[in-house]
């Protein structure tokens, strides 16, 4: 059953597919409301810096240190003592105002406004961490 706070969200006009992998391209375009390629174009001085392919194939230091330069904060989310971790539908549901990018496992997803923004619905996926959008920066 599709989640109820998904939207299907493509900017990669040449992903006919949605098969190229550009998760964190995707989820900047939407979260900064910006074109996909001004949101490629925006990582590529900082993964040319870090010598990565992508500001989320780094260490954990290096990837909030990027998302700062971009605007964002981020919090960590813990499961110790058998908590339960949030998914993604959750998050989105209980956080109806504002603009987040939501680490899950091997995938970053943007969430707006109470909806998450993807190629597909990554409703289920739990929270590792998530990066708000400091709106002074913008």
């Amino acid at each position: 059953m599709k989640s109820r706070h998904f939207i299907y969200y493509q900017p990669n006009k040449k992903d006919l597919t949605d098969t190229v992998g550009d998760c964190q391209v995707r989820a900047l375009s939407k979260a900064l409301n910006i074109s996909w390629l001004e949101a490629f174009d925006l990582t590529i001085p900082i993964c040319r810096e870090l010598q990565t392919y992508t500001i989320f194939a780094c260490d954990r230091g290096k990837t909030r240190e990027a998302m700062e330069r971009l605007g964002f904060t981020y919090t960590g989310v813990s499961n110790r003592g058998g908590a339960k971790r949030p998914t993604v539908e959750s998050f989105a549901k209980s956080h109806p105002t504002g603009t987040y990018i939501v680490k899950v496992a091997h995938h970053v997803v943007a969430v707006v406004d109470g909806h998450f923004y993807d190629t597909w619905d990554s409703g289920n996926k739990s929270l590792y961490g998530f990066y708000e959008l400091n709106t002074t920066k913008q």
